[in-house]
């Protein structure tokens, strides 16, 4: 008899896919030209480009399992005459379960800031005129995500072909044969990715400022004012709690052939197996931030321009990239493995051809734990694997499969 229990919980809460492409804002150009003497020109520009993805993700995911299979426990007791025989088959328990949760992922492609550069001409204008050109630039962009998992698994798995009773047998043959017992419990966890992508395209250049201030009359005034502000702010958090509690116990021996009379006794059991296979993986932040949004240089020609004339160029550039990256994690693994064909009684049996025999198969038991957690990189992810049994490329796999479907 075989029972297989297979769990897959696939829960992105709240998960977001986002792909966003901001509309590029053109190259803004201002001229002041040709205008006559005595005459007053006021340009004010103000752009703001502001892209703002917050991504947030819960996820609390409780498995119990109880997985019992058994052939065993068979009684064959106070008979008179004939043989006796408890042959048991197979017992098998195969528990599988899969918990994957909290994906976030943002491609901004172009940055979101694509105020491409500022160009002012003042020129030509008359003389005694008073020339004003006021520019604010300011691009930003903000990436938040946040992703918590929670993930309690208790599983309880139990095969047995044993425990079986041959006793106070008159006459004949006494035979108590088991069949083989394994328990398999495979537990897997990933939770918590977060991918940020903001500029990949390298077509998010700010490009350059120019300001040129040239052929002015005498006496004139000319004033340039220009303001640029460039940010990108990525954070990225996740906390995981991960507890797995695994009982695994295979069994074909605690047989009994006791208090046979005139009987040959032979007891023989099958090979019990536990193996227990944990995997965990948490948090996992990758930020490459190519942001060409930023603001390549500023030219500034002031030239020819009239006797006792005023020209003036205030210039403020600021660039900013501010990535944080966090993860915090707890991985909590108990796991108990037991395999066992001992602890088989054949006594107090009288007559027979042959000794009382005993025969056991053998007894395994295979655990393995496998944790990776808190994992940062800057720059392009590049399919980066980490340790030695889980790649994190299958949590993307796994959750964008299953979020597209």
């Amino acid at each position: 008899m075989t029972y297989k229990n297979r769990i897959i919980t696939a829960i992105a809460t709240g998960a977001v896919l986002v792909n966003a492409l901001a509309p590029m804002a053109f190259a803004s150009t201002i001229t002041v030209s040709g205008n006559g003497e005595n005459s007053t020109s006021n340009v004010n520009l103000s752009t703001n480009s502001t892209t703002q993805v917050n991504q947030n993700n819960n996820a609390n995911i409780t498995n119990h399992v109880d997985s019992n299979s058994s052939t065993g426990g068979n009684s064959s007791n106070g008979n008179t005459g004939g043989n006796t025989a408890i042959t048991t088959g197979n017992a098998t328990s195969n528990t599988n379960v899969t918990n994957a949760a909290n994906l976030n992922s943002a491609d901004l492609s172009n940055c979101g800031c694509n105020n491409s550069g500022v160009n002012v001409t003042v020129s030509k204008n008359g003389e005694n005129s008073q020339n004003g050109v006021g520019i604010k630039n300011t691009d930003t962009v903000f990436v938040n995500q946040t992703n918590n998992a929670n993930f309690n698994n208790d599983v309880n798995a139990n095969a047995k072909t044993g425990g079986n009773d041959a006793t106070s047998n008159t006459g004949g043959d006494t035979t108590i044969h088991t069949g083989n017992a394994s328990t398999n419990v495979s537990v897997g966890n990933a939770a918590n990715a977060n991918v940020a992508t903001v500029g990949n395209d390298g077509n998010g250049n700010a490009g350059g400022s120019s300001i040129t201030i040239k052929g002015n009359g005498e006496n004139s005034e000319n004033l340039v004012g220009l303001n640029q502000y460039s940010a990108v702010v990525a954070n990225q958090n996740n906390n995981a709690h991960i507890s797995n509690d695994v009982d695994a116990f295979a069994g074909s021996g605690y047989n009994s052939a006791n208090g046979n009379t005139d009987s040959d006794v032979t007891i023989h059991t099958g090979d019990a197996s536990t193996g227990v296979t944990v995997d965990n993986a948490a948090n996992f932040n990758s930020a490459d931030l190519n942001c060409d949004c930023v603001t390549n240089g500023l030219d500034v020609n002031i030239k020819h321009n009239g006797e006792d004339s005023l020209n003036s160029v205030g210039a403020d550039t600021n660039n900013v990239l501010a990535p944080t990256q966090y993860n915090d994690q707890g991985f909590k693994n108990n796991v108990d493995g037991n395999s066992s064909t001992g602890k088989n009684d054949a006594v107090s049996n009288t007559g027979g051809n042959d000794d009382p025999s005993v025969t056991t198969g053998n007894g395994s038991s295979d655990n393995n734990v496998n944790n990776v957690g808190n994992v940062n990189t800057l720059g392009d992810l590049g399919g980066v694997t980490v340790g030695t049994t889980f790649d994190f490329s299958g949590l993307w796999t796994f959750l964008h499969g299953f979020l597209m479907v």
